[in-house]
């Protein structure tokens, strides 16, 4: 083989060499890249999580605050506070709604379910406000098993949480104690040509 195709293969070689050493720090240029922005993605994902994290726990705070407030209006003779327990499992967050009365939690079977009726209640208005639904809200009998003795704080509640909300709410009832409390009230009574609305308020 002369030297001139030698030189030729050589300088082949090293062109070839050169080729892949360039090639070569732009994959390391890559990849250096790629774990910044690993790194920032990691940091952001964190940051996300304790922002969702955090939002969430002050949303169930500020739920138990209005309906540890209905408690209170309602049941103003008793010390009960609506108490959400809030637990992280496998980074998901699970949250137990709980009621105490005088800090010790119980099951208040003689209240006849009534405490319950309440919060169950105002769920259903924090779900209209959070899932901007027509502020329109149906009663049907739903008070039924609280005691005659707290329905006038009940009916103030309501009024309370139709006006500071402005929400419309429409409660059918046998209970009378709701008339003193409600905007307009009408009664369904029957007559030879049928049922008739009469309004009473």
């Amino acid at each position: 083989m002369e030297i001139k195709d030698l030189q030729r293969k050589v300088d082949q070689i090293d062109g070839f060499y050169r080729a892949l050493k360039t090639q070569e720090q732009s994959y390391i240029s890559q990849i250096e890249e790629m774990k910044k922005e690993i790194d920032i993605l990691t940091k952001t994902s964190t940051v996300l999580k304790h922002l969702l994290d955090t939002m969430v726990r002050d949303e169930i705070t500020r739920m138990a605050g209005l309906i540890t407030y209905g408690l209170k209006t309602v049941f103003e003779d008793q010390n009960l506070v609506f108490v959400p327990e809030i637990t992280k499992k496998n980074e998901k967050i699970h949250i137990e709604l709980k009621t105490q009365h005088d800090g010790i939690e119980g099951d208040y079977e003689s209240f006849g379910g009534s405490i319950a009726v309440i919060e169950s209640f105002l769920l259903r208005v924090l779900c209209i406000l959070k899932k901007k639904y027509s502020r329109l809200l149906f009663l049907d009998e739903t008070f039924a098993s609280v005691g005659d003795v707290y329905i006038p704080n009940t009916g103030k509640l309501i009024s309370e949480l139709s006006k500071k909300l402005n929400l419309d709410v429409l409660l059918v009832t046998h209970q009378k104690e709701f008339m003193n409390t409600a905007d307009h009230v009408y009664r369904v009574k029957e007559s030879p040509k049928g049922l008739l609305m009469e309004k009473l308020k």
